[in-house]
């Protein structure tokens, strides 16, 4: 394959995978190819097939993210600063999260130390990424 042929369909999946992080709509999308210089004609074709087919494209994406990111295993503790320099610390709870990824063949430790509102944020976080999977399953 040419290299500038390689690099078109780099580009454009660059930017289709782009335009699903940012869940831009087909109106958006036709604008966006218009400006990288496509034909009207083309930019309307390519996002009514966007607008068809965005939900499944969405599927794929997050299947493929999951797959690759799956957590295997999680460890936690509890914790309260008994003793700091900062006398406004003592006595604040706060949580440690050790998250085991594997990341396509290759495990990885990831630490994580939460004070208790950050922990009740990232625990709302994860909550709305399962619903949005489940939605999406």
């Amino acid at each position: 394959m040419p290299v500038v042929v390689c690099h078109y369909y780099l580009d454009q999946d660059h930017f289709f995978k782009a335009a699903l992080k940012r869940n831009l709509s087909a109106s958006h999308v036709k604008d966006d190819l218009v400006q990288l210089g496509l034909s009207e004609e083309k930019a309307q074709l390519i996002s009514q097939q966007w607008k068809s087919q965005v939900a499944a494209i969405s599927r794929v994406a997050a299947g493929q993210t999951l797959m690759v990111n799956q957590l295997i295993d999680m460890e936690w503790r509890f914790g309260v600063t008994a003793a700091d320099s900062d006398m406004r610390k003592v006595g604040n709870s706060y949580l440690q999260l050790k998250l085991v990824v594997d990341k396509g063949g290759k495990t990885e430790e990831m630490f994580m130390e939460l004070t208790l509102p950050q922990f009740y944020s990232f625990l709302h976080e994860m909550e709305r990424a399962k619903s949005s999977l489940e939605y999406l399953s």
